[in-house]
């Protein structure tokens, strides 16, 4: 993801980015129009009451930002605005953010794709890290004060393999170094080595 910011030259923010995942949610990478300002109000419930906006300062400010979000995505080539025309014929034209429609360029569809990537790989790695914070609760719960790295992924194993097409595929996600590094992300859990000559980890639960 890194290198695709480098080669583009810019760095998205959280509301561009939400903007983009919006898009392809409305099917946009097959390059249909999306009115993705309706989606947007709709999504972080940008609502305005019956007092004019000027008493409603949140909400403005709000609603200004996804404008300011969506014009610099035009103006860095990622999305482009779709004239639509109503029913009534009359234009699709809210005063003061452009137009309600639309759609992703050839480099937004690549920027979006990278993105909904690396948006699938963060929920894995919390699904993955809630399932090993349950497994550590089983041994606690048990009366354990230590564990291997083998008898976790044997918990794991029991709790999430289903998931996974076969023990193969699991022991390729469970990687003894991916499960060394969310532990220490883990609350009360101490690392040391099983023996002088078995260098192998072992974790003290506390």
């Amino acid at each position: 993801m890194s290198t695709l910011w480098k080669l583009l030259g810019f760095r998205l923010g959280k509301r561009e980015k939400s903007i983009l995942l919006l898009m392809r949610a409305g099917d946009a990478l097959r390059g249909k129009s999306v009115p993705v300002w309706v989606d947007i109000c709709r999504v972080f419930e940008i609502e305005f009451g019956s007092l004019s906006k000027k008493h409603q300062p949140e909400e403005f400010c709000e609603e200004n930002k996804y404008k300011c979000a969506l014009s610099r995505l035009v103006r860095v080539c990622l999305i482009k605005p779709d004239v639509k025309v109503r029913e009534d014929f009359s234009l699709l034209d809210p005063r003061g953010h452009g137009y309600d429609y639309y759609r992703l360029t050839e480099l937004g569809c690549l920027v979006v794709e990278a993105l909904w990537l690396r948006e699938c790989q963060r929920v894995l790695l919390l699904r993955a890290k809630e399932d090993l914070e349950k497994v550590l609760c089983q041994f606690r719960g048990l009366g354990c004060v230590e564990v291997t790295l083998d008898q976790l992924l044997e918990g794991l194993w029991e709790l999430s393999g289903e998931g996974f097409g076969d023990r193969i595929e699991f022991d390729r996600f469970w990687s003894n170094t991916k499960i060394g590094v969310m532990l220490q992300n883990c609350g009360g859990v101490e690392r040391s080595r099983v023996s002088r000559r078995n260098r192998r980890r072992k974790y003290r639960l506390t």
